[in-house]
């Protein structure tokens, strides 16, 4: 049992991606027309929003371009796939010309869960494309969320889209200003 336990923990980092260091995460109200705060990822990662009021808000991302075997794609792994959003673990998956990226919603409070809806909209951010990723209410004052934003390889990005099996980004509203 303790080396199935080992071996668990050994592998199970090769699955998950790595870190995407200096994403940049913005928080805007629903118009987009104010922004209410924004973070840049570091080394693990990791981005949290605290102490929101009640109101509309939604989520974009501006993803750093990547290289090297972040980037590559061999023809069985392609997929027509832009965007997805796996309901069970609260994850959103991206494939872009910047790389293959997920973003995994953790310590979500004083959200309304049936108003969240993951979405995917493209425009323009201040140095790179800006795409939104989700659009929620917040119930009450002091809600709160953090993100953890990894860096996929197109096998893993493949995996784990093929199992989800839907494409919000041929249901969402594309090329928003």
């Amino acid at each position: 049992m303790r080396l199935l336990i080992f071996l668990f923990i050994a592998v199970f980092p090769f699955f998950t991606g790595k870190p995407a260091k200096n994403t940049k995460v913005i928080l805007e109200d629903i118009s987009g027309i104010k922004q209410v705060g924004n973070q840049t990822v570091g080394e693990k990662g990791k981005a949290t929003f605290q102490y929101l009021n009640g109101g509309s808000y939604r989520l974009a991302i501006e993803f750093p371009q990547q290289e090297g075997k972040w980037l590559k794609e061999k023809p069985k792994h392609s997929t027509l796939t832009k965007a997805t959003f796996n309901t069970k673990n609260r994850t959103y998956y991206y494939q872009g010309s910047e790389g293959f990226f997920s973003v995994k919603l953790k310590k979500v409070r004083k959200i309304d869960r049936d108003s969240f809806r993951a979405v995917f909209k493209e425009g323009r951010g201040e140095v790179e494309r800006k795409i939104i990723i989700a659009e929620f209410i917040a119930k009450k004052n002091g809600a709160r969320f953090s993100l953890l934003v990894n860096k996929l390889t197109a096998k893993q990005f493949k995996k784990s889209t093929d199992k989800i099996g839907n494409d919000i980004s041929m249901i969402s509203i594309q090329n928003i200003k």
